[in-house]
């Protein structure tokens, strides 16, 4: 049984920057292929910058960079592995190529290279840079068998190891597995996606790359929050009206940071919508589910509202801090008119 045009393609994520300003770039954006018009719209579609063809340790593949506006940059680098393969070589080469270890360096050093064309774009740069990574398996069919429903065991693939699976394994698998037509399918796995599609279309890789970027995004501020919350009580320690100050500079940093964060997540909430195309739409439900993005979702509100909670502590602490200031200035003028007129 032969794969038609396979492909393996790796995808790293990294997050660069609070935000990349794509009109200063003058390059395409991305736009899917299948979607009906107006059925699966971006606010602010990535930005894509085509690399290029790269070639080490006997691989050969195109590189792709995608620019997103909440500054994720993901780069992909995509390998032909032939016209017609068969699935038994496919899947040997699809368990191993991901797993070789000089990806990390070879992502790392394009993503150098990659940054003197962005100087002026990145808003806010980040130092501590988060990253996703996940591959993509892709071809045009199995010959002489329909895409949907195809004769060969994708259990190995999609966990990512040769083994003997349970029947629960394959269940569970059953639920990560959609269908367009009989010509196409889309197997989501945790940080593999199959797709075998007659006609070449890679829009499920998209809206899963787009999935892996809010996630990025999500697990930042996520972080950030920790950072912020586990920094207030060294903060509180001092009281009085010696850490007034302290306070006040506590308060600014807590109402802009939550102002920050509420701005992003509307962002990231608005910039992409499905309406109609219900195919698209369950795969881009089931990508939230499969990859933890409901679990960070609330675990960021969680901390946004214990941030609110903090933030109204520390107001009220500050607002009776300065009136006990008020308080004790007013007793020193009257001291000191005392004691000006007994002198």
């Amino acid at each position: 049984m032969n794969l038609l045009f396979p492909h393996i393609a790796l995808y790293r994520l990294f997050d660069l920057a609070d935000e990349i300003d794509l009109s200063r770039l003058s390059t395409p954006r991305l736009r899917l292929s299948r979607a009906r018009l107006g059925a699966v719209r971006f606010q602010n579609p990535p930005a894509e910058v085509e690399l290029g063809v790269r070639s080490l340790e006997g691989l050969s593949g195109l590189l792709t960079a995608r620019l997103y506006e909440f500054g994720v940059v993901s780069l992909s680098f995509r390998i032909h592995l032939g016209e017609k393969v068969p699935w038994e070589v496919f899947l040997e080469k699809g368990l191993k190529i991901p797993e070789l270890p000089f990806w990390d360096g070879f992502f790392l050093a394009e993503l150098a290279a990659l940054e003197p064309y962005l100087k002026g774009a990145l808003l806010r740069p980040e130092e501590k840079r988060l990253s996703e990574e996940f591959a993509v398996y892709h071809a045009l069919g199995l010959e002489g068998a329909k895409a949907h429903d195809p004769p060969v065991d994708l259990t190995p693939l999609w966990m990512g190891t040769a083994e003997e699976f349970a029947p629960e394994v394959r269940r569970e698998m059953e639920r990560y597995r959609y269908s367009y037509s009989t010509e196409d399918l889309a197997l989501l796995g945790f940080d593999r996606v199959l797709i075998l599609d007659s006609e070449g279309i890679w829009d499920v890789a998209d809206l899963v790359e787009f999935v892996h970027a809010q996630l990025l995004e999500l697990s930042y501020y996520d972080r950030l929050l920790t950072e912020e919350l586990e920094a207030v009580p060294e903060v509180l320690k001092e009281r009085g009206l010696w850490g007034y100050g302290r306070l006040q500079r506590l308060r600014r940093r807590l109402m802009a940071r939550h102002a920050e964060i509420a701005h992003v997540r509307a962002r990231m909430e608005g910039a992409l919508r499905i309406t109609e195309d219900l195919f698209y739409a369950k795969i881009y439900r089931a990508a939230l589910e499969l990859y933890g993005a409901h679990e960070l979702e609330r675990s960021v509100e969680e901390k946004l509202r214990v941030l609110e909670a903090t933030y109204e502590m520390v107001t009220e602490e500050v607002a009776h801090l300065r009136t006990q200031a008020v308080e004790v200035a007013i007793l020193a003028l009257i001291a000191f008119e005392v004691f000006r007129a007994l002198h």
